[in-house]
């Protein structure tokens, strides 16, 4: 179906409130969902055609969901199987079609994620920009317990969508009630969809999700087959709606200390790929008593058939060889899904070792990854490359976990790049966070952490509709706690706001507009003096302001003496700022009874006051500008700013030293101190 006008449909079935969507839709005639366009015609009516099993796991560390685990840290479930045996070999049409639904009663309280207060959330809020207007849609498998959540703790409307074999949102599972919980404590007055789909109606589900003019899709799940290079069958529909303006926010994955990855490598011979260098063809891992665990297998060449077995560590044959406890044998290398799944209950009474080996039975070599859910760590892991599917797409925003207490990374998170070489995840968001569930009790998984960046992304696109899903991406990263230096493991680091969403059009695109965004996250300034809470960016800054930012960004102490200068009053609210930096030294006044609050500063002046504020640090050489005498008062505070890269002059040869500091330049210059440390 050529020729769509896609935009046009797009706006006017954005016109729709959620609550008409369902009269509204009709499903892809052949080629729709391929072009991606939309239908929003009031005649035609929304049905369900058959379903399937769900070819997903849900992001999480052991097998057991519902009851919290012992010390009161509550793991989400990782994997969704139908039939646990003792060992069940899965094809790619038996995967995940149900779930252990024995959950103990639980009473729900209201709770408010704890992750939300250091990601700026609340002084959007405060300034009246809560997510109004945007559409977030939580993509998941269940929403078990969604009408007994706490009134305050979700929206009074909500609107489900089941893309399956019977119409009915499923609930085998609290999963997604718990992330559709976070996203509205991060953007309150957003409009929420609950949508479950069966594998095969993936699709469809994303093409209703275009036309109901959704903004932004969170995603807490991963598709555990392959291909892991970007050409899952998945990509190309994902990648169509993040074409059409839906932002994905997707959590990487807890695979980052149970995922190995190599190349199908057999030195010896004897038909086993090596796990590492000796000779090593066993990967171990422990399984606790009662628990249940998967393994799974995925290669990169469609030509190449893998067979993935299981063995017992304990239990060794007459030749001192552990037993082989159940291989696959499922044919690839002919165009078939190009993935292997074992699942294997530990049903001995105490906690057994086991192991996985890889066997090529034909093709050519190429490079394959193993990951396995509820067991231990694997003793040959490798966290490089864990991120699954489709948290490895390059467009999507993948999200790693940290907690929110210290801010460090969790062992689990997965890290990137992805397979085809981008820095993944994007940036990391806050998990071991509580829900309305489970209060009082630490929930544990990158799925927690993806919600909390979604609602992130609904503030974002409620303040500036018009961010394409690329540029709320970038405004994400360039604004995350890491911007300055992003790695495979963080991102870009801990998502952050930025600036208020009132300074966000007046600064795009200024040259500053980073350093002027983190001034506002970190505290620094609240708001332009004439103008209240936006940036003025060009207005010189004057000294009483001067000594506000300082106090502020080396969150220093009150002094133990005040009313150091006649003309700062003793009510001003810059007069703490001033009082410590005269009694450190970081000041002298503009005479020795004087400090001119008033005075607009100069380069030299600034130069002065970050030098003595840092201790007053050696340059390593003269700076050499042309306009700076060598006994010029600010020589070794602008010889120091040089040597540090917090300046490089207003010309590659002059300082400018007479010069009036603007907003920008001394947010500029904090910044780049900061980055320093």
């Amino acid at each position: 179906m050529g020729g769509c006008n896609r935009w046009p449909v797009l706006r006017r079935c954005r016109g729709a409130s959620v609550a008409d969507l369902h009269s509204l839709w009709r499903p892809p005639r052949d080629g729709f969902a391929a072009e991606g366009c939309r239908y929003c015609d009031r005649m035609s009516r929304f049905h369900n055609v058959a379903g399937g099993s769900i070819m997903l796991l849900v992001l999480g560390l052991t097998t057991t969901f519902g009851a919290p685990a012992t010390g009161l840290k509550r793991v989400e479930s990782s994997r969704f199987v139908g039939q646990y045996v003792a060992t069940d070999r899965i094809t790619p049409t038996d995967i995940a079609t149900a779930v252990d639904t024995s959950v103990p009663a639980r009473l729900a309280l209201a709770v408010l994620s704890e992750g939300l207060a250091d990601s700026g959330a609340p002084a959007w809020h405060a300034a009246g920009y809560t997510g109004a207007g945007v559409k977030v849609a939580i993509l998941d498998v269940g929403f078990d317990g969604i009408d007994n959540v706490p009134a305050d703790d979700l929206p009074a409307d909500l609107l489900e969508m089941a893309f399956d074999s019977d119409g009915i949102i499923d609930k085998l599972t609290d999963h997604g009630t718990q992330m559709a919980e976070i996203v509205h404590d991060v953007a309150p007055d957003a409009e929420l969809i609950l949508v479950t789909f069966a594998d095969e109606k993936f699709a469809e589900a994303v093409a209703w999700m275009e036309f109901a003019g959704v903004d932004v899709v969170t995603f807490s799940m991963e598709w555990t087959d392959g291909p892991l290079d970007g050409t899952h069958w998945t990509a190309p529909i994902i990648q169509r709606s993040i074409d059409g303006g839906i932002a994905w926010v997707v959590a990487a994955g807890n695979s980052a200390d149970k995922h190995h990855n190599g190349t199908t490598m057999d030195v010896d011979g004897d038909g086993w790929i090596e796990v590492t260098s000796g000779g090593i063809e066993h990967n171990r891992f422990t399984i606790d008593s009662g628990d249940k665990a998967e393994v799974s297998l995925s290669w990169n060449d469609p030509t190449t058939d893998l067979d993935l077995c299981l063995f017992d560590m304990e239990l060794f044959d007459s030749d001192g060889q552990p037993t082989q406890i159940e291989c696959t044998e499922n044919r690839q290398g002919f165009g078939e899904l190009a993935t292997e799944i074992l699942t294997l209950a530990n049903e001995t009474g105490a906690r057994h070792n086991y192991s996985y080996g890889v066997t090529r039975r034909s093709g050519p070599e190429t490079t394959y990854e193993t990951r396995t859910w509820g067991t231990s760590p694997l003793e040959f892991a490798n966290p490089a490359a864990s991120i699954g599917v489709p948290g490895n797409m390059a467009d999507v925003i993948t999200v790693g976990a940290v907690n929110w207490r210290t801010e460090k990374l969790q062992s689990y998170s997965a890290w990137g790049p992805n397979h085809m070489g981008d820095r993944k995840p994007d940036v990391v968001g806050p998990d071991q966070i509580t829900t309305s569930a489970w209060a009082g009790v630490d929930n544990l998984g990158t799925s927690y952490a993806a919600p909390h960046v979604a609602g992130l992304v609904a503030l974002i696109r409620s303040a500036a509709p018009d961010l394409t899903p690329a540029q709320v991406k970038a405004r994400l990263t360039s604004r995350a706690s890491r911007a300055n230096d992003p790695d495979y493991k963080y991102g870009w680091g801990v998502a952050r706001l930025g600036s208020l969403p009132s300074t966000i059009a007046t600064i795009r695109g200024h040259w500053a507009e980073t350093a002027i965004d983190w001034a506002f996250t970190a505290g620094i300034t609240d708001g332009c003096p004439t103008l209240g809470d936006l940036t003025c960016p060009e207005l010189a800054v004057t000294r009483d302001e001067m000594a506000r930012f300082l106090w502020r960004f080396r969150s220093l102490p009150l002094a133990t003496v005040s009313a150091v200068f006649a003309d700062v009053p003793s009510d001003a609210t810059y007069g703490p700022a001033v009082d410590f930096l005269a009694e450190a030294g970081i000041t002298l006044g503009c005479t020795a009874t004087t400090y001119c609050p008033d005075g607009t500063v100069t380069r030299a002046e600034m130069a002065a006051f970050l030098w003595r504020l840092e201790g007053s640090p050696a340059g390593s050489t003269s700076a050499g500008f042309s306009d700076v005498a060598a006994d010029f008062f600010a020589g070794p505070a602008i010889d120091w700013l040089l040597a540090s890269g917090t300046t490089t002059g207003c010309t590659p040869t002059s300082y400018c030293p007479g010069g009036t500091v603007t907003r920008a330049e001394m947010f500029t210059f904090l910044q780049r101190l900061d980055s320093a440390d």
